[in-house]
């Protein structure tokens, strides 16, 4: 699997941001945004979103483990999250999720794989920009060009061309997925490839899947466990899905009495996606859901109800 990296992106003018700056005019306010861009970095790899997996379970942080976690004084922490909650910086979602709504601007990333491509572009445009052929000894220069790498001793090589040797062997432990071009009179390839984020929703399923059953026939090898990543891939490229609302409806899935026993793989998931979003939002927003058919239910007045059967009743009496 290939391995990313992410780093967090502040603007310029973040501390300039009225939110921030309130948080800081506050008594102790620096502890606070420290704890804050703290929790930000945190939620890195899940796009913003921060609740522990123990074993089979979803365990929501509570004030005493983010206090562990950001090295932070725990009476600090208890501040901090109320002021965070009053001015948006910090959601609490219903199944106890912290959601930071600013980190989707906020996140970059980098596979190792692009990392070395851009290292590589770097040493092509140094190389290019110095000609050096004109000062090497006369037994060093090229007779028919003016690229030296050919005549020179192996020291002397181009390091380009050791990093894209380097870069060949690195491939064959990058996960590729290649599907043929649009084009279908085409020879052209494409490459996706699959990142941290879409492994975690795979181990995220499969945990949910062995707490329903543990005798459940799930992904055990890379190579199955690939299979399921690409569904997952495939609805953030094909689908169009965000990282942010495939964590929401998966975490819906795996914590729902109904679906966590009937979401058995990715496919299947990406098939009930955009119900189980639905449904999540529906619960959220304080709508009941009918967890075997999937409408949202209705109150009904019950003595209203009795009232018309009474009268429908003695309309037929009458037609007899």
């Amino acid at each position: 699997m290939a391995k990313k990296y992410y780093w967090m992106k502040l603007k310029e003018d973040f501390f300039d941001d009225d939110a921030i700056e309130w948080l800081e005019d506050q008594p102790k306010g620096k502890e606070y945004a420290l704890f804050y861009l703290k929790l930000c970095l945190k939620s890195l790899k899940t796009n913003g979103i921060l609740i522990r997996q123990v074993g089979t379970m979803l365990v929501p942080y509570d004030t005493k483990k983010l206090s562990e976690v950001t090295k932070t004084e725990f009476d600090t922490v208890v501040v901090a999250m109320e002021l965070l909650k009053r001015i948006g910086l910090v959601e609490i979602l219903e199944c106890g999720e912290i959601c930071i709504p600013r980190m989707e601007e906020m996140i970059g990333s980098e596979t190792d794989k692009a990392a070395i491509m851009r290292r590589i572009r770097e040493q092509k445009k140094m190389i290019e920009s110095n000609n050096v052929t004109g000062t090497l000894p006369g037994s060093y220069q090229c007779k028919n060009s003016n690229n030296v790498t050919g005549t020179l001793p192996g020291s002397y090589q181009n390091v380009t061309q050791i990093l894209e040797n380097r870069d060949k062997e690195k491939e064959k432990d990058i996960n590729i997925i290649v599907e043929p071009s649009d084009d279908s009179s085409s020879k052209r390839w494409k490459e996706y490839r699959l990142g941290d984020f879409e492994y975690q929703c795979v181990e995220m399923l499969i945990q949910s899947c062995m707490s329903v059953f543990p005798g459940s026939k799930v992904p055990k090898t890379e190579s199955e466990k690939e299979k399921w990543a690409i569904e997952i891939e495939r609805m953030k490229r094909l689908d169009g899905r965000s990282e942010a609302d495939i964590i929401e409806a998966l975490t819906y899935a795996t914590t729902d009495v109904f679906w966590k026993s009937n979401i058995r793989s990715t496919k299947k998931f990406r098939e009930k996606f955009e119900t189980l979003i639905i449904q999540s939002r529906e619960k959220k927003n304080g709508q009941r859901v009918n967890s075997f058919n999937g409408f949202p239910q209705r109150d009904y007045d019950m003595g209203k109800l009795e009232s018309q059967l009474l009268m429908a009743e003695g309309w037929k009496e009458k037609e007899k």
